[in-house]
């Protein structure tokens, strides 16, 4: 057992230690409770010692959050604002007199310390200018001149810049947003009895509410958190008993589960914080600051809650506790009515590499995870082999059904004998699309501007 604690402790390289430990969990269920424990611990160690962002969780961001001071007056208007919130979601409204509406007088009445930092109406930011008037400048040019560096500064700057009423139009756009294809994937297994979809819940954030997206998470106020708990809540009609998986429209954060999994009671109240931290956490992967600079995680103006599907195989988990299901990415093509190609999810070559040669390789996580991996992997692979031809077939037989354009990657999880529709992104920025030949694989348009005639209608 000393050699599963110098796994994490030490400074262990070679592939044959690490190898060799995944054979011996495979046979030994003590080791491997062992080998949980010990990586639990230095797992903790190394989170307590990062200042990373990227390394904190959210329920990590929200321990900071807890509203310990209040008062009548502090409870009044956070009430009334998250009416605001609602009425804008479309869930209820008690009053639509805009003579009701929270003012910047009533916030500035509240100590700094436990101030909200928005109403339904009123939001924080950074510069006074319509942002959208630098964003669509910025896309002018590229339209004119084609520059790639142009188009990157145009797309980093929708996940950066304050939001206003057309660039939040204007990112509700983006086609990979899970409220563009899960309606039509939803009808489309309607018509099928082989493939189930979890239920699902999305919603548009309002447009204040968003902002906060774009701003310091560490510092927002306890009361602000608590609004946007409390619009949660109630917006998603959340059931304290129910476990859920959550992302933003665009992602789900699940390579820390811990964003992604909500379970218990306190969870469930707290779930619109992690929702806010994780689009937070995506955005930031787009800041100048961040290397690389990633944009495009979290280009959505929606979030949405999900029915959790529970493991029935008893899988080992990696990333903080997701099971290690076997799933199927299978690229299709809308217009053809034809699967392009399919290729296992968590693919060998591409989870082995992820884990062993990146600059974070020697983290407890990534020697955690890989072991795990290595530990699954013939049965991940035997599971995927069996079933693939089966799986091309019954989604060829929906993809008629299936009412979008262009091509997509659809993934599929196994759950014992169910197979689950989970996710879809366009296929040209989908990972794995190699598996797809070359001479197939088209590139989708790109429309980032909004119906302007509607808006006005509006």
């Amino acid at each position: 057992m000393n050699l599963l604690s110098s796994i994490f402790t030490g400074k262990i390289n070679e592939k044959f230690s690490k190898d060799e430990i995944a054979k011996m969990l495979k046979t030994t269920p003590e080791a491997l409770e062992a080998f949980e424990n010990a990586y639990m611990k230095a797992s903790d160690i190394e989170q307590k010692e990062s200042d990373n962002l990227f390394d904190m969780n959210s329920r990590q961001a929200v321990q900071t959050k807890n509203l310990k001071e209040t008062n009548k007056k502090v409870e009044m208007l956070t009430l009334r604002i998250v009416n605001e919130l609602l009425c804008q979601t479309g869930i209820r409204c008690i009053s639509t007199n805009n003579n009701d509406y929270v003012t910047l007088e009533d916030i500035k009445s509240i100590p700094e310390n436990i101030r909200p930092q928005l109403t339904g109406h009123l939001m924080k930011t950074d510069i006074n200018t319509p942002g959208y008037l630098v964003l669509f400048d910025i896309l002018r040019t590229y339209q004119r001149t084609g520059n790639k560096e142009v188009y990157h500064l145009f797309r980093q700057g929708l996940d950066i810049l304050d939001l206003d009423p057309i660039i939040y139009e204007t990112i509700g756009m983006n086609r990979n947003s899970i409220g563009y294809w899960f309606p039509t994937l939803k009808k489309a297994s309607e018509k099928q009895n082989f493939f189930q979809i979890p239920a699902t819940k999305i919603v548009k954030v309002p447009l204040t509410l968003l902002q906060l997206t774009r701003c310091d998470y560490m510092g927002l106020t306890p009361t602000t958190i608590d609004i946007v708990n409390r619009w949660a809540y109630e917006a998603f009609e959340l059931d304290e008993n129910k476990t859920y998986f959550i992302k933003t429209g665009t992602y789900s954060s699940k390579f820390d589960f811990r964003n992604a999994k909500v379970t218990t009671s306190k969870e469930v109240r707290e779930l619109g914080s992690y929702l806010l931290f994780i689009h937070f956490q995506a955005l930031q992967m787009a800041s100048p600051l961040s290397s690389p600079c990633i944009y495009g995680v979290s280009t959505t103006n929606e979030w949405c809650v999900r029915e959790y599907i529970e493991d029935k195989e008893n899988n080992p988990c990696i990333y903080h506790g997701m099971p290690l299901h076997t799933e199927y990415r299978v690229f299709i093509d809308c217009d053809s009515d034809e699967v392009l190609g399919i290729t296992p999810y968590w693919r060998s070559d591409v989870m082995k590499k992820r884990f062993t040669a990146g600059s974070d390789a020697d983290t407890a996580d990534m020697k955690h995870d890989y072991i795990i991996y290595q530990m699954h992997e013939r049965k991940l692979m035997s599971r995927y082999n069996k079933n693939k031809e089966l799986i091309v077939n019954k989604v060829n037989e929906m993809i008629p059904n299936i009412n979008l354009t262009g091509q997509w990657s659809l993934d599929i999880m196994q759950n014992g004998d169910d197979f689950w529709l989970i996710d879809m992104a366009t296929a040209d920025c989908s990972a794995l699309n190699d598996c797809i030949p070359k001479e197939k694989l088209n590139k989708v348009p790109e429309n980032w501007i909004p119906d302007f005639e509607r808006l006005k209608s509006n």
